[in-house]
């Protein structure tokens, strides 16, 4: 059994996976196999503990203890569902604004946030509608990324998240100007991810007023637009940011409060 076939196929892995590929491979004992190589690995410098049950293989060359993993294939294995998301999928995508240290994922039960080295692993739980729904790893995709593999939101479903958790986007002009970078939205698919994540008027209010900023850049109609309208009579008025603004205004198309600074998108402004 060769194990460095292990180790060039799965740069970050787990202790789990490690054993069942030494199960796979008719090891009677594959967890505790697994823990001494985990060990000697580790001793020798062949691999990093990211966590207890987490590791990274170092490349060749480098100083175990200058080591830093690749952030979106650690974020990959923080939970057994986890998918890298919000603003890590603004970067993994490469369109994020400004630079983080943060490597945001999301899962059904993310571990307590967690640092190595320069980065901060901050786990989200995905919305209880998409658990009930068995709907989590709905606009994910798998890319093979520096010889691993990272599951990622896409950018519609990415879109949705960061304007309802603007927490784990950055600040409302990092968030406009990461994500309209994007190349093209898939309107349709956007509609069908806000509904299954939230179901509500104001996150659909939210994108719509989003979209509707952006027609010609990824060429909107007022069809595509109709998706996020609320059917029926309004009811009481949404609030597109709940941290308290001084300055704020009512855009009646969307029944929606919106800071100024954001209707006027005024990062955009030339001074």
């Amino acid at each position: 059994m060769d194990c460095e076939t292990f180790l060039a196929s799965e740069p970050v892995f787990t202790g789990s996976e490690l054993a069942a590929f030494l199960a796979g491979h008719g090891v009677a004992h594959p967890v505790g196999d697994a823990r001494r190589l985990e060990e000697w690995w580790v001793r020798a410098g062949r691999v990093v503990a990211v966590r207890p049950d987490l590791f990274a293989v170092v490349a060749d060359g480098v100083d175990p203890a200058r080591f830093q993993p690749i952030p979106d294939l650690v974020a990959t294995k923080m939970a057994p569902d986890a998918v890298v998301s919000h603003h890590a999928a603004l970067d993994f995508w490469g369109i994020s604004y400004s630079l983080w240290f943060d490597a945001v994922y999301s899962a059904t039960d993310p571990a307590p946030p967690m640092v190595y080295g320069a980065m901060c692993y901050r786990g989200v739980r995905f919305p209880q509608r998409l658990i009930d729904s068995g709907s989590q790893h709905f606009g994910v995709v798998t890319e093979t990324y520096a010889d691993g593999t990272v599951r990622v939101t896409t950018m519609e479903r990415t879109l949705v998240d960061v304007l309802a958790d603007p927490d784990y986007g950055g600040s409302w002009d990092e968030i406009y100007q990461s994500v309209t970078r994007a190349d093209s939205i898939d309107v349709e698919v956007v509609a069908a991810y806000c509904h299954l994540r939230d179901g509500g008027p104001a996150l659909r209010a939210k994108v719509g007023f989003f979209l509707d900023q952006h027609r010609e850049l990824w060429g909107i109609d007022n069809g595509d637009l109709d998706r996020f309208r609320p059917p029926g009579p309004r009811g009481r008025m949404f609030v597109f940011d709940t941290f308290p603004r001084k300055r704020t205004h009512y855009v009646e198309d969307w029944n929606l409060v919106v800071p100024v600074e954001v209707v006027e998108r005024q990062w955009e402004l030339v001074f």
